[in-house]
């Protein structure tokens, strides 16, 4: 018996057997797998979806106080005035006004207006997170996520809001039309809005594809043109396309390919 035992042992694994293991290995690769791609596809929903309520909330916002937040010119006699407005010292519970023109941070020395944004709809109930309604220490614009602006699914990401208004045709880093107030979700980048690229092509494809027309250079869903330097590939020429003149340069696999802007309608 104990020979038999031996014998059977030196045999190693029979074929059902390993067929078995590898069943089981294959199962649980294939399960990884299927994770990832829901937490992704469910990273890009929160964007889709934090955009959406943004959007909303500013809408609702001017709806009820007839200016939109951070542009608001009677803000501090509603919430209370910050001990050093305009830009203010973050004191708890104040803010400061705004110039009422309609325009988040569209005229120079009125940068703070894109992070009282944030704050002023806390106040109103309608944005949860608590945050500074100052710009970062880098400068004037300096957004950093999680502190003055909100943070997005991925790591380093957030949203900015901040005035384009009507873009030329001569303008290099963005595509021509009329914006208005935009959001911009991206990375933190230094002394400006979250402008850097934190998204791949495909990602930013396929936000667009379910919120928009698919391309980035028209509707509601935009991005940069490869004219602003960080953005550089995350389009590419497609003359001859009907309604647009680029597509997005799905062919670039970097995790860091896009930024994508919001065009609020406000």
């Amino acid at each position: 018996m104990h020979a038999k035992m031996q014998n059977r042992g030196s045999q190693g694994f029979t074929l059902l057997e390993m067929a078995l293991v590898l069943a089981i290995i294959g199962g649980i690769v294939g399960a990884l797998l299927l994770g990832k791609t829901m937490i992704a596809t469910s990273r890009l929903q929160t964007i889709m979806t934090d955009a959406n309520s943004y959007m909303i909330a500013a809408t609702n916002f001017k709806q009820m106080y007839l200016s939109l937040p951070g542009d608001m010119p009677s803000a501090t006699a509603r919430w209370g005035a910050d001990s050093a407005c305009p830009a203010g010292n973050g004191v708890t519970g104040t803010t400061c006004n705004g110039n009422g023109d309609g325009k988040i941070a569209g005229v120079t020395g009125y940068e703070y207006e894109s992070f009282r944004f944030w704050q002023q709809l806390n106040y109103a109930g309608m944005f949860p997170p608590v945050l500074t309604g100052l710009a970062d220490t880098a400068g004037a614009s300096a957004a950093t996520a999680g502190l003055n602006v909100p943070s997005g699914p991925l790591k380093g990401s957030g949203f900015s809001v901040i005035w384009w208004g009507a873009v030329s045709s001569t303008d290099l880093t963005r595509f021509p039309g009329f914006f208005g107030n935009v959001f911009i979700f991206g990375a933190s980048d230094g002394n400006n809005p979250t402008d850097n690229p934190i998204i791949t092509t495909a990602a930013a494809a396929s936000i667009d594809a379910k919120m928009d027309d698919g391309f980035p250079s028209s509707g509601i869903v935009q991005t940069y043109s490869t004219g602003f330097p960080s953005n550089a590939n995350c389009t590419a020429s497609n003359a001859g396309v009907y309604g647009a003149t680029t597509v997005y340069n799905v062919s670039y696999t970097n995790q860091r390919g896009c930024t994508l802007v919001f065009v609020s309608g406000f």
